[in-house]
């Protein structure tokens, strides 16, 4: 009886640290990335390309406007050829034709060729170019996401998986 009252009272001693166990306590919404604006001019440019089949950001330096609709265009222009030697690709048609943003919640970004065609790389490096052209603006997306509309298809909700 000597034996399991001194572990009894060892094992009281060990587990009763004096902190106490919490709930989780709800914060909030979780944070948004947001860069000082710069009224999109004398920025980098962050476009994503394809590298080793995952997407990757390169940056470019513009001394001009760094748009979404801008960012995309030259997104969809392809890699330079520095780039193309370096492994960068792209999963994107090269089309002629306008790309549109309209705001709302969420955004929506319009363009000129069919969406369904593409991989899931392909719409990941549209997202995320767009992104990086959002906060290079100082905007962002209020909920996280953007939407992309072709003429096939309107994809909402896309979120960038870099």
């Amino acid at each position: 009886m000597k034996k399991l009252v001194v572990v009894l009272a060892a094992l009281l001693l060990v587990s009763a640290c004096g902190i106490k166990p919490t709930p989780v306590l709800a914060a909030g919404p979780a944070p948004t990335l947001r860069i000082p604006a710069t009224d999109g001019r004398g920025t980098d440019l962050i476009l994503y390309f394809v590298l080793d089949d995952r997407v990757a950001p390169v940056a470019r330096s513009s001394d001009g406007d760094v748009g979404v609709e801008a960012a995309l265009s030259l997104l969809l222009d392809g890699p330079t050829a520095d780039e193309r030697a370096d492994g960068y690709a792209t999963m994107l048609p090269r089309p002629a034709g306008a790309i549109t943003v309209t705001p709302g919640s969420p955004a929506t970004i319009g363009f000129p060729f069919p969406l369904r065609p593409l991989s899931g790389v392909g719409i990941n490096q549209l997202v995320c170019t767009a992104f990086a052209a959002l906060a290079a603006q100082g905007g962002y997306a209020t909920d996280g996401t953007v939407a992309l509309a072709g003429p096939d298809v309107l994809l909402p909700n896309q979120t960038c998986q870099a």
